[in-house]
């Protein structure tokens, strides 16, 4: 089979490109071919990322003198990113060419036998700054195959007038399913009610598989590994300066913004995704704020504690759930204890390995599904059936 995929590859963060990588390598493993569409939202468009940050920035949107520094930081930041993020994606997915518009998939839709919207946050009209129609596969034909896996609204709950719109969408799909249980409960009050909750693609590669592809870092000394999206949070920053005091170990910051360096502990500044990967493997303590950094932290069965933003929580609530941890969210910004609490990885692994089946047990299903009811004759999906009973 062929299966392009649409999702938030584009967006210059770690956990999005690891993702979109995880995505095309499960779907592989089963015997597709697959293609990522190299679809730029607004946002990501690389000639207006700069003034977009600016703009949306509590701290650099301030005057003139802010917004000339946050140019300084943000160009150079960028820059690095486009760098580090092309080499990953060029080096270890398929893409398609370069998409700007559902308009414009519209007149030269990439071929594929099914059609899938990926993982991360695609849905969240908020985060994509609008209701992105190339994210719910608008540009295709009403009767073209297509599924979602492990997709994302982001929040819990929509706006009436949103719901009316994406329902007229989404009901297009074969199958849905989704990474948060509160998407199911978005779902059901649309009428939806036959999506399923999957692991996110990250989860469904264990260690290994993502050992495989680190690039390792020589680090002699233990240290906590923070690795924070929402800069601005000063309970976050002393929270990891009382914790380092406390275990005398030295913290090892990963951004992809320079300007992090102000904060507390060594900035590693937009290291390789590779590398990415070995100083998660490598580190004694992690404290994030990222749903893609728990992921990782429970994958590699580390001591770790989650502080959740402010905004688009739900998602780190829902893994913590899954995987019966609840208790590794701070809380108590005074309570340094929780991240020495033993975590019993040996039932966590056994519910991982569980999902997997489940979510891999969904992709497949959907896949025959797609098949049954495609009208394609002669080629295309008939052709591919005999291949699928013997995967399958």
């Amino acid at each position: 089979m062929k299966i392009d995929v649409i999702t938030l590859h584009n967006v210059k963060n770690y956990g999005s490109a690891l993702q979109t990588y995880a995505t095309q390598k499960t779907l592989e493993k089963l015997g597709n071919e697959v293609e990522i569409i190299n679809y730029y939202r607004k946002v990501d468009v690389e000639e207006t990322m700069v003034k977009r940050r600016i703009d949306s920035s509590s701290i650099f949107s301030r005057n003139i003198i802010t917004k000339f520094i946050g140019k300084l930081f943000l160009t150079t930041s960028i820059n690095k990113q486009i760098e580090v993020f092309h080499k990953f994606l060029g080096k270890y997915v398929h893409l398609t060419k370069k998409y700007y518009s559902n308009e414009e998939l519209k007149k030269n839709t990439p071929k594929a036998d099914i059609y899938c919207t990926g993982s991360d946050q695609v849905w969240n009209s908020e985060w994509n700054e609008e209701i992105d129609r190339a994210l719910f596969l608008d540009f295709l034909e009403n009767d073209v195959p297509r599924f979602a896996y492990a997709s994302s609204f982001g929040k819990i709950e929509l706006e009436k007038k949103e719901e009316e719109e994406l329902k007229k969408m989404l009901i297009k799909y074969k199958r849905i399913s989704v990474r948060e249980n509160s998407a199911l409960k978005i779902l059901k009050k649309m009428g939806i009610d036959n999506a399923i909750q999957v692991l996110d693609p990250t989860l469904l590669l264990n260690k290994k598989a993502w050992k495989d592809i680190s690039e390792e870092v020589k680090i002699k000394k233990p240290y906590i590994l923070v690795y924070q999206l929402n800069s601005n949070n000063p309970k976050f920053d002393e929270y990891v300066k009382k914790l380092s005091k406390k275990k005398k170990m030295p913290v090892l910051r990963i951004s992809n913004v320079n300007y992090q360096f102000f904060k507390y502990g060594k900035l590693v500044f937009c290291p390789t995704i590779n590398e990415f990967l070995s100083y998660f493997d490598k580190a004694a303590y992690i404290v994030t704020d990222s749903f893609h950094a728990t992921g990782f932290a429970i994958n590699f069965n580390k001591k770790f504690v989650c502080i959740f933003p402010q905004k688009f929580s739900t998602r780190l609530q829902s893994i913590l759930e899954l995987t019966n941890l609840e208790e590794r969210r701070v809380n108590n910004f005074n309570d340094l204890t929780i991240i020495d609490k033993e975590i019993e990885y040996e039932k966590v692994n056994k519910i991982l390995d569980e999902e997997r089946k489940k979510s891999i047990n969904f992709i497949e299903e959907t896949i025959k599904e797609c098949i049954e009811r495609s009208k394609i004759n002669g080629g295309g999906l008939e052709s591919s059936v005999k291949k699928l009973q013997n995967l399958f």
